[in-house]
C-alpha cells in the first residue's frame, strides 16, 4: 500500500495506490525492484497532484510502510495546523509520511527525492530544507509507536539490512554536495547499479526505451569489466567506471554494502559533481511480474504507467530478427549456453547430453560455451569472453540455445538473432524478450517453478534445477526456428529416434 494525501484550500482528499502485481490502472504503480523508496514518494507525490490539480501541497506516506490514506490522514492531521515542508515521525525519529510543497515539483525537482533515506528522519528533514529554499523543515511527532527495530524485509517487499545504509548514505552525500555547491540544480544524476551483466544490458536497454522529457539520469555507475556491455548495448548514459570487480553472486557482500564501500573507488571528482542513486535491488524483483528492463525504466524516471508501455507492448523498438548465420547449403549450426550465474540456472547434465548427441545424430553442428565436458558429446567447445566474441560466436551459427543468462538476452534482446530461451528456477517474465519472430520459450518441465533459488531445489533438495525443457523440446524448437528463420526444415522422423538413443546412453 502506498498512500497520500492532497491539501486544498477546500478540504483534503485521500489516495490509495498499490505496487501492481500485472494489472496497471490508475491506483497501480509498476513494482521495481531497482527503485529505492524515494523514487515512489516521487512518483506517489505527482500521481496524487496529477489526479488533484488544486492541490497545494502533497503528503505522501513512507513507501516502506504500508499505510492506508485514511489512516495516514489520521497521523498527520492530528495537532494543528500543517507546516510544508516538514517530516513527519513516529513517537521516535523514524519518518512515516513526507509533506511536500506543489512548488517543489512545479520547479522540477521532483527526483531529488530518490535520495530519502525513509529511515532518518533528521537525514531526510535536511534534503527536504535544501531543496525548499534552505529554511527548517521540522519534525513533527505522529502519535504512532516508535517503530523500533526493523525486520529484514517489509509487509511491501522492501528488503533492509544493508540497504538501509546504502539509502541513508546516498541522502547524507547528497545533503553535503548541497551544501558545498551553488549550482546543485544542474548536477547530474547518476544511477548506481554496477552488476552483474545482464543487470547492465538491461539498464542499457531501459536507458533507450525511457522518452527523453522523463529520463531522470544522465549518468550510470558501470564496472570496468562490463563496460563493454554498456556501450554495446546502446547505453544513453554517460559511464562512471569502477575499476573494481563486480559484487559477488553469493551472499557474502549485501547489495547495500556493495554499493558503499565502492563510493570509495568512484574515479577523482565524481563524487564532488554527482549525485549518486543507490538502484540495485531495493526489493526480490522475481516477487514483481515485470521485466528488468521496466523496472530499470521507472527506476530511471519513466511513470510506465500503463501496460502499453511496458516492454511486452513495445517489442519493435528493441530487437526486430536481424543477426542470422549464412543460410543454408552449410549445415545447420548451434550454439549452446547452457550455465547461468548461479548452480540451478545450469542445464541438467544428463539433458545436455541428450540434447547434444540428438542435434548431433541430425547433422547440426554444435557448439557449447565453456563446458569442457561437452566435446566428449560431439560437440565444439567455444569461449565468449567479451560482446564482441559472443557477437562473433552468434554470427558463425544460425540458432542459439541458452539458459537465462547475459548471453541469452544480448543475443535475443539486443541483436534479434534466433532464439531459444531456456528457464526453469527464475520467472521467464522479468528477463525474456518480447515474443516475435525467430524467438522461442520452450515450456518448463515441472509446475514448481519458478523457485527463484540459487543453490539447490528446495522440493527434491540437490543441487540441480529439474523444471527445464525436456531435450525433445529444445530439439524441436531449434528445428521450428531453423525453418522460421532460414526456410530449412530437417528429417522430422530423425527426432524421436535422436532423443531416444540419446536418453539411452
Amino acid at each position: 500500500m502506498l498512500s497520500s494525501l492532497a491539501i486544498t484550500a477546500d478540504g483534503v482528499e485521500s489516495f490509495d495506490f498499490r505496487f501492481s502485481t500485472g494489472l496497471l490502472t490508475a491506483n497501480d504503480i509498476l513494482d521495481s525492484a531497482t527503485s529505492p523508496p524515494g523514487r515512489y514518494v516521487w512518483e506517489v507525490a505527482r500521481r496524487t497532484l496529477a489526479a488533484c490539480p488544486s492541490a497545494d501541497a502533497v503528503v505522501v506516506s513512507n513507501p516502506i510502510l504500508p499505510i492506508r490514506g485514511s489512516r495516514l490522514a489520521s497521523l498527520v492531521l492530528k495537532g494543528g495546523a500543517l507546516t510544508c515542508p516538514a517530516v513527519v515521525t513516529d513517537e521516535a525519529t523514524f519518518p512515516i509520511a513526507y509533506i511536500l510543497p506543489r512548488q517543489l515539483f512545479e520547479e522540477g525537482l521532483g527526483r531529488f527525492l530518490c535520495l530519502l533515506s525513509v529511515s532518518r528522519s533528521a537525514a531526510d528533514a535536511q534534503l527536504l530544507s535544501r531543496l525548499t529554499g534552505g529554511g527548517f523543515v521540522p519534525r513533527r511527532t505522529s502519535t504512532l509507536r516508535a517503530v523500533g527495530t526493523l525486520p529484514e524485509s517489509t509487509p511491501q517487499g522492501y528488503v533492509l539490512g544493508d540497504n538501509l545504509e546504502a539509502w541513508l548514505v546516498q541522502c547524507v552525500n547528497a545533503v553535503t554536495l548541497m551544501r558545498t555547491r551553488d549550482d546543485w540544480r544542474q548536477l547530474p544524476f547518476a544511477a548506481h547499479h554496477p552488476n552483474h551483466a545482464g543487470d547492465v544490458l538491461f539498464f542499457s536497454l531501459a536507458s533507450r526505451l525511457v522518452p527523453d522529457g522523463q529520463l531522470a539520469f544522465q549518468r550510470q555507475v558501470v564496472c570496468h569489466s562490463y563496460l563493454d556491455i554498456f556501450q554495446d548495448c546502446g547505453n544513453r548514459l554517460e559511464p562512471i567506471v569502477l575499476d573494481i570487480p563486480p559484487a559477488p553472486r553469493n551472499t557474502d557482500v549485501g547489495d547495500g554494502r556493495y554499493f558503499v564501500e565502492s563510493l570509495a573507488h568512484l574515479p577523482p571528482g565524481v563524487a564532488e559533481e554527482t549525485f549518486i542513486v543507490f538502484s540495485r535491488y531495493s526489493k526480490a524483483y522475481a516477487k514483481s511480474p515485470f521485466n528488468l528492463i521496466d523496472h530499470a525504466r521507472f527506476s530511471l524516471g519513466d511513470p510506465v504507467a500503463t501496460f502499453a508501455d511496458t516492454l511486452y507492448n513495445r517489442a519493435p523498438a528493441l530487437g526486430q530478427p536481424q543477426h542470422r548465420a549464412s543460410p543454408p547449403p552449410t549445415p545447420l549450426r548451434v550454439l549452446m549456453q547452457l550455465t547461468g550465474g548461479w548452480d540451478l540456472k545450469t542445464y541438467p547434465a544428463k539433458d545436455r547430453r541428450v540434447l547434444i548427441r540428438a542435434l548431433c545424430d541430425l547433422g547440426c553442428e554444435v557448439s557449447v560455451i565453456d563446458q569442457p565436458e561437452a566435446a566428449a558429446d560431439g560437440a565444439t567447445v567455444v569461449t565468449a569472453g567479451s560482446t564482441s566474441a559472443l557477437r562473433s560466436l552468434l554470427a558463425d551459427h544460425h540458432v542459439f540455445v541458452s539458459v537465462d543468462s547475459f548471453p541469452l538476452h544480448f543475443a535475443s534482446q539486443v541483436l534479434g538473432h534466433p532464439t531459444v530461451a531456456v528457464f526453469g528456477c527464475t520467472a521467464p517474465g522479468n528477463s525474456d524478450a518480447p515474443r516475435r519472430p525467430a524467438y522461442r520459450l520452450p515450456a518448463p518441465a515441472l509446475p514448481c517453478g519458478p523457485c527463484g533459488c540459487l543453490d539447490y531445489c528446495p522440493l527434491l533438495m540437490i543441487r540441480e534445477c529439474t523444471n527445464q525443457p525436456r531435450p525433445a523440446q529444445l530439439v524441436a524448437a531449434v528445428l521450428e526456428l531453423a525453418h522460421e528463420a532460414y526456410g530449412r526444415a530437417h528429417q522430422a522422423h530423425g527426432l524421436g529416434a535422436a532423443v531416444t538413443q540419446g536418453d539411452a546412453a
